[in-house]
């Protein structure tokens, strides 16, 4: 076997782990985050860790529509989402009190539920899967 071969051999061994490998990532470790009740009135949040990432937990308004972003819990909406710029990975800051988010690094702009408003961020706030359980908000997984 010469060099050529050997490095397509292997170059198809690499590429078939690869393969075999998709779709099978490990999903987080579920996350307590709490209990309703500790988001008052709408557009109050609170921060938590998700999967090793800076998270938000936004109580919203009634959506127009139904929607796998927001939970419906004890006659609230929630909604929660990383605070990870999906552009390049920057953490962006809280709301301001126009309840919009803005990246410090590139200049998206979002929405105080994650939703984006403005580039170059290519999408949303990646947003987190809740669930209520024993009457606590949980961080599940990713949408």
């Amino acid at each position: 076997m010469n060099r050529r071969d050997a490095g397509k051999t292997l170059l198809a061994g690499l590429l078939a782990l690869g393969a075999a490998g998709r779709g099978q990532t490990l999903a987080p470790t579920p996350v307590r985050i709490a209990e309703p009740s500790r988001l008052p009135e709408i557009w109050a949040d609170l921060e938590f860790r998700f999967a090793g990432q800076p998270c938000l937990l936004v109580r919203v308004p009634p959506p127009a529509r139904p929607s796998p972003r927001v939970l419906e819990a004890q006659g609230m909406y929630l909604t929660a989402f990383s605070r990870v710029c999906p552009h390049a990975g920057c953490t962006v800051p809280l709301p301001d009190q126009q309840r919009s988010i803005e990246c410090g690094c590139h200049g998206s702009r979002f929405q105080a539920d994650g939703l984006r408003v403005a580039g170059p961020a290519p999408t949303d706030l990646p947003g987190v899967r809740l669930e209520l359980r024993e009457g606590a908000v949980w961080a599940v997984g990713w949408l």
